[in-house]
């Protein structure tokens, strides 16, 4: 079975004609064969594979054999039936997966552009995405007490660039980043990157709150525009998202996870100085706020320029005014907080 040039190589060939491959490719990864076994599987190789052996002083012609993927995502053939592909592959934001048989040889690649076909191909080129990243990153500490937390890395790859990698596969292409603490240096960092996507900068003009900014920005073209954190991470589909909330007339629609939360100690239930009951450690559930927004272009005429103005605050004021704001709930697995320190170094395990 012949399979494109671009989706194989072998672990004797070097950094750069794996980067040379991925680059044609699209995929961001590239299958690892054996060359004396036809076909045998020995792993994958990503952008993030290479990147990490580069920040590791690797050079481009070493061979990759040390640096890929031994242990990757794969499909038995015979199992491929009772799979969801569709949703492996957004819950995995992977851009290939091999098919193998039961001798680990490869029988198949299926690629992102295979699962979702032309006419299911995200149409959300033109839809503007706006990422908050002027903050200082407290919660991060020491860990952004040299770097803007936007440019914290994972796995040798910048956090606010594996968000905007996040979106940019489900073809969005123009982004905003509203900057503040250390501007200067995302900016830098951003604008020698090559890219296929647009981005505006924007820095505010002082303290603005979460979305004191957007009062500012003039950039902003779509109708309907999506507003997100630059430390929140989703896997989810974002075209039904924005189908949900045009279908729904929404002029804000709020991502939300269920959440549950141990209280720590045990819970006394007391009627004076009396006892009534105790409770060790209940568990509490809850809708959160996962910072994830699609809002109509309009909402933005709310926010006072030059105030500095929370989300709260504004979602607050529309539902005095009896703006429609809808909800998009998806599962908690689906959203990760990469601004808590706990969960950052969760995702440095599973990105």
């Amino acid at each position: 079975m012949k399979f494109s040039k671009d989706l194989i190589i072998y672990k004797t060939d070097t950094i750069k004609s794996a980067m040379i491959k991925i680059k044609r490719n699209g995929s961001r990864t590239i299958i690892v064969l054996d060359k004396k076994i036809k076909n045998k599987l020995l792993g994958t190789l990503s952008e993030g594979d290479i990147q990490r052996a580069l920040i590791n002083n690797a050079d481009v012609l070493e061979k990759i054999g040390k640096f890929y993927n031994k242990n990757p995502k794969k499909i038995f053939i015979k199992n491929i039936k009772n799979i969801k592909l569709k949703k492996m592959f957004i819950d995995n934001q992977i851009g290939l997966t091999p098919v193998v048989d039961s001798k680990n040889k490869l029988k198949k690649i299926i690629t992102w552009n295979d699962i979702f076909t032309y006419n299911e191909k995200f149409d959300l080129k033109d839809i503007d995405v706006v990422i908050m990243a002027g903050g200082k990153g407290k919660r991060l500490k020491p860990l952004t007490e040299v770097l803007p937390k936007p440019l914290v890395p994972i796995n040798g790859k910048p956090m606010l660039e594996h968000i905007i990698e996040n979106f940019s596969f489900f073809n969005f292409l123009n982004f905003h980043l509203i900057l503040n603490h250390q501007a200067n240096l995302i900016k830098s960092y951003f604008s020698s990157k090559k890219r296929g996507y647009e981005i505006n900068f924007f820095k505010e003009p002082g303290i603005l709150g979460t979305v004191g900014g957007l009062a500012h920005l003039k950039k902003i073209k779509s109708r309907n525009f999506i507003l997100t954190n630059c430390d929140t991470l989703f896997k989810i589909d974002y075209q039904k998202l924005y189908d949900s909330h045009i279908s729904n007339k929404n002029q804000i629609t709020i991502v939300v996870a269920k959440k549950t939360h141990e209280f720590p100690y045990g819970s006394c239930k007391i009627n004076s100085k009396r006892l009534i009951s105790l409770k060790e450690k209940p568990k509490f559930n809850f809708i959160a706020n996962t910072g994830l927004y699609l809002l109509r272009k309009d909402i933005i005429k709310l926010i006072d320029k030059g105030k500095k103005v929370e989300m709260t605050e504004l979602i607050s004021k529309c539902l005095k005014q009896k703006i429609k704001i809808g909800v998009y709930e998806i599962n908690s697995n689906q959203w990760t907080d990469l601004g808590q320190l706990s969960y950052f170094r969760k995702a440095i395990k599973e990105i």
